[in-house]
């Protein structure tokens, strides 16, 4: 779910494992040649997730790292079930308040822009909870309320060797 930590995470996993690191919000910005919030106005949810799907597919086939996949990234069950056959799926795991809190000064999140305190809150709870289904289905869940990003790296990497993912 977005503010959970995903990409400051994943640039510090990478780090650690010596991997390389890659964001798909940032190859989507890349392949399209604007930020995210322009694709959102100019041509709509539906063509953001489909150029997310479509490189998120790309990617997952011959990626060699860690990639940090947008909060909307699993958008069914055949792409997570595609993402799980070709790696660790990873969930950082937050509560909509602890969300909502690191939220609230965000700027550049289309699906959350212009809302109210209060509406804010309520749509990062609708989401999680339209979304955790989905997110649940990770072969790691790393709960991240009240850690700091290196020690959610750390409990990822012990889930990792718990699993005999890494040496």
């Amino acid at each position: 779910m977005m503010g959970s930590g995903k990409s400051t995470a994943g640039k510090i996993l990478a780090d650690e494992l010596k991997l390389p690191f890659n964001d798909l919000d940032e190859l989507i910005e890349r392949e399209a040649g604007m930020p995210i919030p322009e694709i959102f106005n100019r041509d709509g949810e539906h063509q953001f997730r489909r150029l997310e799907r479509d490189l998120l597919l790309n990617y997952s086939q011959n990626l060699d790292g860690v990639l940090a996949l947008g909060g909307g990234g699993l958008q069914n069950q055949h792409l997570l079930d595609h993402i799980k056959l070709q790696g660790w799926l990873i969930y950082l795991e937050a509560p909509a308040e602890v969300l909502f809190q690191r939220l609230q000064t965000s700027e550049g999140r289309p699906m959350l822009g212009g809302r109210a305190e209060d509406d804010l809150f309520s749509r990062i709870d609708t989401l999680l909870k339209q979304r955790k289904p989905l997110y649940r289905q990770a072969q790691i869940t790393i709960n991240t309320e009240g850690l700091n990003p290196r020690e959610v790296v750390q409990k990822i990497i012990q889930k990792l060797k718990i699993y005999d993912a890494i040496s």
